[in-house]
């Protein structure tokens, strides 16, 4: 069975960011094999800045959550 010696970092929405090998210099074996090193969130890379794709992912959730309250919480204004 193939396996990849890197870190496959996924985006907040589950999409692939990239492998750590390709950052590294090397080749992944492909993102549908296991990857040794794990998975990781691309917001907590250390490899740099903010991830854009992340930023607007998380925005557009936030606009478009429901409301929370919790249940015997309502009031007439919310």
């Amino acid at each position: 069975m193939a396996m990849c010696n890197g870190c496959l970092v996924l985006h907040r929405d589950g999409e692939i960011a990239y492998c750590s090998e390709e950052l590294d210099g090397g080749l992944c074996a492909g993102y549908h094999v296991p990857h040794l090193a794990g998975v990781m969130a691309c917001r907590v890379t250390p490899r740099g800045s903010r991830c854009r794709h992340c930023d607007e992912v998380m925005g557009r959730r936030l606009v478009q959550a429901p409301e929370f309250v919790l249940e015997g919480l309502r009031t007439t204004t919310n």
